[in-house]
């Protein structure tokens, strides 16, 4: 039987900054205890997870716990958008990914995802990391602090208020499709759609689907909370041999660039590695991957353009991801992700990215030890 919920009025109690011992701050755990008595009784972290049985209650009832269950999904989308709720309903995906509840910062064993994780759900974020979480804003904000980049063209953008249906998205974009642009959702991760592929309502339905709601209730990555939801179209990066240009990611923690992950043709044969900053050695010899054949790093004067840039846009932050592209006629501004992957990204490897590797632990104590130090 899949959950049943009813949310209670009852506003939580102030808040405390006590850490528990499973990386709640205790005022979060106080509450997700604060709803109302008989409406929805909550059950500790781990009760919620896969395979769990027998927590009861009149409010919330889990007799099937399963992440892909009707129930954990209207769970999800109704839980009130406070780091306590945000707490518990990523946690669930990170502890289905990393076999453990997220930790605090600062304790000694934290990770970098467990970083990422306490970014991600706290509600308050500042109007710049959130101009630079919009893909229409973002462009300008990044030409003030590096004005010598490149910005791929903005060719429309599309507010997703005005949009009644699929269809009519795809009569907005009509005169795109079948040229070299990409249509994204501006305020969002994912559904990236090239307009020389899209043929027929059908093709823009990932794209339309995403861009339609607010994507902080995905995985409660709390910059995104309430932004408008808008289709950006852009023109393609110019690249050499028609692929995609690499993807060069860049994290940094005070503005300095510590490592940067190279994404190599994207769409096609995906080869991802990570390098030393500023020298680009790989960061860990083990890490059993080998280059493609015919790949090349950009030239040291384009790296050095690169850690540039990397150095400005990051200056105001104490940990982000800056994204560059390599473009066949310059460096190009991508983004700024501040949560990669919602916390649970593993390290490129020979060993996939389903379970922690040594590689990763590399990257991570690389990626802490400058936290810990800043």
């Amino acid at each position: 039987m899949p959950y049943e919920t009813r949310l209670a009025p009852r506003a939580p109690p102030p808040a405390r900054a006590v850490e528990t011992g499973d990386g709640m701050k205790r005022s979060d755990a106080e509450q997700v205890q604060a709803v109302s008595p008989g409406t929805m009784p909550f059950p500790s972290p781990d009760a919620l997870l896969p395979g769990r049985r027998g927590v009861g209650g009149p409010g919330l009832r889990v007799a099937d716990s399963r992440l892909s269950s009707p129930g954990w999904d209207a769970f999800r989308r109704a839980a009130p958008m406070t780091r306590a709720f945000n707490h518990l309903v990523a946690g669930v995906r990170f502890r289905e990914k990393f076999g453990r509840w997220p930790l605090p910062p600062a304790d000694p064993a934290a990770t970098v995802n467990d970083l990422v994780f306490a970014r991600m759900i706290d509600p308050c974020w500042s109007p710049l990391q959130r101009a630079f979480v919009d893909k229409e804003t973002a462009k300008a904000q990044a030409l003030r602090r590096a004005p010598w980049l490149r910005v791929p063209e903005t060719l429309a953008v599309v507010a997703m208020d005005d949009v009644r249906s699929v269809e009519d998205l795809y009569a907005r974009l009509l005169p795109f499709a079948g040229t070299n642009a990409i249509a994204k959702p501006a305020n969002a991760s994912g559904a990236a759609t090239f307009m020389r592929d899209v043929a027929s309502p059908a093709d823009l339905r990932d794209l339309h689907d995403l861009a339609s709601v607010d994507y902080a209730v995905v995985m409660r990555e709390m910059q995104y909370r309430g932004l408008p939801g808008k289709v950006i179209v852009e023109a393609l990066i110019p690249a050499p041999a028609g692929r995609p240009p690499d993807d060069c990611k860049f994290h940094c923690v005070r503005g300095e660039p510590l490592v940067c992950q190279i994404d190599h043709d994207r769409f096609g044969a995906a080869w991802s590695r990570l390098f030393r900053v500023p020298d680009f050695v790989p960061m860990h010899a083990g890490d059993g991957l080998d280059r493609p054949e015919g790949h090349r790093l950009p030239a040291p004067a384009r790296l050095a353009a690169m850690i540039a840039a990397a150095r400005a846009l990051a200056e105001s932050f104490d940990y982000v991801r800056v994204d560059l592209y390599d473009g066949a006629d310059g460096v190009y501004f991508g983004e700024l992700t501040f949560t990669p992957a919602a916390s649970l990204g593993i390290a490129p490897s020979s060993e996939g990215c389903h379970r922690v590797s040594e590689t990763h632990r590399v990257f991570s104590r690389i990626v802490m030890d400058a936290i810990r130090r800043a």
